[in-house]
Protein backbone atom coordinates (compact mmCIF):
# COMPACT_ATOMS: atom_id res chain seq x y z
CA UNK A 1 0.00 0.00 0.00
CA UNK A 2 2.80 2.39 0.89
CA UNK A 3 4.67 1.32 -2.23
CA UNK A 4 1.70 2.26 -4.45
CA UNK A 5 1.29 5.57 -2.65
CA UNK A 6 4.97 6.49 -3.00
CA UNK A 7 5.18 5.32 -6.61
CA UNK A 8 2.08 7.26 -7.60
CA UNK A 9 3.62 10.54 -6.50
CA UNK A 10 6.94 9.81 -8.23
CA UNK A 11 5.26 8.61 -11.43
CA UNK A 12 2.91 11.62 -11.47
CA UNK A 13 5.95 13.87 -11.92
CA UNK A 14 6.66 12.11 -15.21
CA UNK A 15 3.02 11.59 -16.22
CA UNK A 16 3.22 7.83 -15.83
CA UNK A 17 0.66 7.11 -13.12
CA UNK A 18 -0.84 4.36 -15.28
CA UNK A 19 2.30 2.30 -14.62
CA UNK A 20 1.67 2.17 -10.87
CA UNK A 21 0.18 -1.33 -11.04
CA UNK A 22 3.04 -2.59 -13.17
CA UNK A 23 5.77 -1.28 -10.89
CA UNK A 24 3.98 -2.47 -7.75
CA UNK A 25 3.53 -5.97 -9.16
CA UNK A 26 7.08 -6.32 -10.47
CA UNK A 27 8.66 -5.04 -7.26
CA UNK A 28 6.48 -7.31 -5.12
CA UNK A 29 6.95 -10.42 -7.24
CA UNK A 30 10.68 -10.05 -7.83
CA UNK A 31 11.96 -8.67 -4.53
CA UNK A 32 9.61 -7.57 -1.76
CA UNK A 33 7.46 -10.69 -1.62
CA UNK A 34 10.19 -13.31 -1.24
CA UNK A 35 12.59 -11.22 0.85
CA UNK A 36 10.13 -9.77 3.36
CA UNK A 37 8.35 -13.11 3.72
CA UNK A 38 11.67 -14.83 4.36
CA UNK A 39 12.69 -12.25 6.97
CA UNK A 40 9.35 -12.66 8.74
CA UNK A 41 9.63 -16.45 8.45
CA UNK A 42 13.13 -16.36 9.98
CA UNK A 43 11.94 -14.20 12.86
CA UNK A 44 8.89 -16.28 13.65
CA UNK A 45 9.30 -19.87 12.48
CA UNK A 46 13.10 -19.97 12.47
CA UNK A 47 13.35 -18.99 16.10
CA UNK A 48 10.56 -21.41 17.04
CA UNK A 49 12.39 -24.28 15.35
CA UNK A 50 15.67 -23.35 17.03
CA UNK A 51 14.09 -22.98 20.45
CA UNK A 52 12.17 -26.24 20.17
CA UNK A 53 15.18 -28.30 19.10
CA UNK A 54 17.45 -26.49 21.57
CA UNK A 55 15.08 -27.25 24.43
CA UNK A 56 14.89 -30.86 23.30
CA UNK A 57 18.68 -30.99 23.58
CA UNK A 58 18.65 -29.18 26.97
CA UNK A 59 16.11 -31.62 28.42
CA UNK A 60 17.99 -34.64 27.00
CA UNK A 61 15.18 -35.67 24.66
CA UNK A 62 17.60 -35.92 21.74
CA UNK A 63 20.02 -37.99 23.82
CA UNK A 64 17.11 -40.27 24.78
CA UNK A 65 16.23 -40.72 21.10
CA UNK A 66 19.83 -41.66 20.34
CA UNK A 67 19.82 -44.18 23.22
CA UNK A 68 16.69 -45.78 21.75
CA UNK A 69 18.47 -46.06 18.36
CA UNK A 70 16.14 -43.49 16.82
CA UNK A 71 17.85 -41.09 14.45
CA UNK A 72 17.07 -37.60 15.76
CA UNK A 73 17.96 -36.05 12.42
CA UNK A 74 15.28 -38.12 10.70
CA UNK A 75 12.57 -37.49 13.31
CA UNK A 76 13.41 -34.01 14.55
CA UNK A 77 15.40 -32.14 11.93
CA UNK A 78 14.09 -33.47 8.61
CA UNK A 79 10.38 -32.74 9.20
CA UNK A 80 11.13 -29.17 10.24
CA UNK A 81 13.39 -28.65 7.25
CA UNK A 82 10.73 -29.97 4.88
CA UNK A 83 8.12 -27.79 6.59
CA UNK A 84 10.26 -24.75 5.84
CA UNK A 85 10.55 -25.79 2.20
CA UNK A 86 6.78 -26.20 1.89
CA UNK A 87 5.64 -23.25 3.99
CA UNK A 88 7.84 -20.51 2.49
CA UNK A 89 6.44 -20.60 -1.08
CA UNK A 90 2.89 -20.74 0.27
CA UNK A 91 3.47 -17.81 2.61
CA UNK A 92 5.18 -15.89 -0.18
CA UNK A 93 2.17 -16.39 -2.48
CA UNK A 94 -0.15 -15.08 0.25
CA UNK A 95 2.15 -12.09 0.84
CA UNK A 96 2.28 -11.28 -2.89
CA UNK A 97 -1.48 -11.57 -3.29
CA UNK A 98 -2.11 -9.28 -0.34
CA UNK A 99 0.54 -6.83 -1.60
CA UNK A 100 -1.07 -6.65 -5.05
CA UNK A 101 -4.50 -6.25 -3.45
CA UNK A 102 -3.18 -3.47 -1.21
CA UNK A 103 -1.59 -1.72 -4.18
CA UNK A 104 -4.87 -2.01 -6.08
CA UNK A 105 -6.83 -0.69 -3.11
CA UNK A 106 -4.63 2.38 -2.77
CA UNK A 107 -4.17 2.96 -6.49
CA UNK A 108 -7.74 2.51 -7.68
CA UNK A 109 -9.87 3.35 -4.66
CA UNK A 110 -7.84 6.12 -3.10
CA UNK A 111 -5.73 7.69 -5.84
CA UNK A 112 -8.24 7.31 -8.67
CA UNK A 113 -6.26 5.20 -11.15
CA UNK A 114 -8.56 3.48 -13.64
CA UNK A 115 -9.23 -0.13 -12.62
CA UNK A 116 -8.83 -1.47 -16.15
CA UNK A 117 -5.60 0.44 -16.68
CA UNK A 118 -4.19 -0.86 -13.39
CA UNK A 119 -4.90 -4.53 -14.19
CA UNK A 120 -4.21 -4.45 -17.94
CA UNK A 121 -0.83 -2.76 -17.58
CA UNK A 122 0.10 -5.11 -14.76
CA UNK A 123 -0.94 -8.31 -16.55
CA UNK A 124 0.66 -7.20 -19.82
CA UNK A 125 4.01 -6.53 -18.18
CA UNK A 126 4.33 -9.29 -15.56
CA UNK A 127 6.00 -12.34 -17.08
CA UNK A 128 5.05 -15.69 -15.57
CA UNK A 129 8.50 -17.26 -15.89
CA UNK A 130 10.60 -14.20 -15.08
CA UNK A 131 8.51 -12.74 -12.28
CA UNK A 132 6.37 -15.52 -10.79
CA UNK A 133 8.51 -18.65 -11.20
CA UNK A 134 11.95 -17.09 -10.73
CA UNK A 135 10.89 -14.30 -8.38
CA UNK A 136 8.34 -15.99 -6.16
CA UNK A 137 8.81 -19.74 -6.38
CA UNK A 138 12.56 -20.28 -6.75
CA UNK A 139 13.57 -17.51 -4.38
CA UNK A 140 11.10 -18.55 -1.70
CA UNK A 141 12.21 -22.18 -1.97
CA UNK A 142 15.83 -21.14 -1.59
CA UNK A 143 15.06 -18.83 1.31
CA UNK A 144 12.93 -21.50 3.02
CA UNK A 145 15.75 -24.03 2.70
CA UNK A 146 18.37 -21.62 4.04
CA UNK A 147 16.27 -20.42 6.98
CA UNK A 148 15.17 -23.94 7.94
CA UNK A 149 18.73 -25.25 7.65
CA UNK A 150 20.13 -22.46 9.82
CA UNK A 151 17.34 -22.86 12.39
CA UNK A 152 17.75 -26.64 12.63
CA UNK A 153 21.54 -26.36 12.86
CA UNK A 154 21.44 -23.65 15.54
CA UNK A 155 18.90 -25.62 17.58
CA UNK A 156 20.77 -28.88 17.23
CA UNK A 157 24.11 -27.37 18.22
CA UNK A 158 22.80 -25.06 20.95
CA UNK A 159 24.43 -25.43 24.37
CA UNK A 160 22.05 -27.40 26.61
CA UNK A 161 21.16 -24.49 28.88
CA UNK A 162 18.40 -21.91 28.76
CA UNK A 163 21.00 -19.22 28.08
CA UNK A 164 22.47 -21.30 25.26
CA UNK A 165 19.06 -21.73 23.65
CA UNK A 166 18.40 -18.00 23.92
CA UNK A 167 21.70 -17.18 22.20
CA UNK A 168 20.97 -19.80 19.53
CA UNK A 169 17.64 -18.17 18.68
CA UNK A 170 19.36 -14.80 18.35
CA UNK A 171 22.04 -16.33 16.13
CA UNK A 172 19.29 -17.88 14.01
CA UNK A 173 17.67 -14.52 13.27
CA UNK A 174 20.96 -12.77 12.58
CA UNK A 175 22.45 -15.51 10.41
CA UNK A 176 19.17 -16.05 8.54
CA UNK A 177 18.74 -12.35 7.82
CA UNK A 178 22.27 -11.99 6.49
CA UNK A 179 21.94 -15.19 4.46
CA UNK A 180 18.61 -14.07 2.98
CA UNK A 181 19.97 -10.71 1.85
CA UNK A 182 23.17 -12.21 0.45
CA UNK A 183 21.34 -15.05 -1.29
CA UNK A 184 18.84 -12.57 -2.72
CA UNK A 185 21.66 -10.70 -4.43
CA UNK A 186 23.11 -13.92 -5.84
CA UNK A 187 19.75 -15.26 -7.02
CA UNK A 188 18.79 -11.95 -8.58
CA UNK A 189 22.10 -11.84 -10.44
CA UNK A 190 21.67 -15.37 -11.81
CA UNK A 191 17.89 -15.64 -12.30
CA UNK A 192 17.04 -12.21 -13.66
Amino acid sequence: MVLALQLYHVLSIFGGTAATGTVVAISIYRELGPVVTALLFAGRAGTAITAEIGLMRATDQIAAMELMAVDPLAYVAAPRFLAGLIAMPLLCCVFCALGIFGGHLVGVSWLGIDNGTFWSNMTATVDVWQDIINGVIWKSLAFGAVVALIAVFQGYTAPPTSEGVAYATTRTVVASSIAILALDFVLTAFLM
